[in-house]
């Protein structure tokens, strides 16, 4: 992951959701992905 995909990430992540800012920064990249996936991504199947 580039360091401006990661920094875009960490700031949504940190500003739309409950989770606290120093827990997503020592995330791992693979990580930081997942929780990015399981809040914001859409799927056909949710839209249903």
């Amino acid at each position: 992951m580039s360091q401006k995909a990661r920094n875009q990430f960490i700031e949504r992540l940190t500003t739309k959701t409950t989770m606290n800012r120093d827990d997503v920064l020592s995330m791992s990249d693979a990580e930081i992905e997942y929780f990015h996936w399981l809040y914001f991504d859409e799927s056909p199947m949710d839209l249903m």
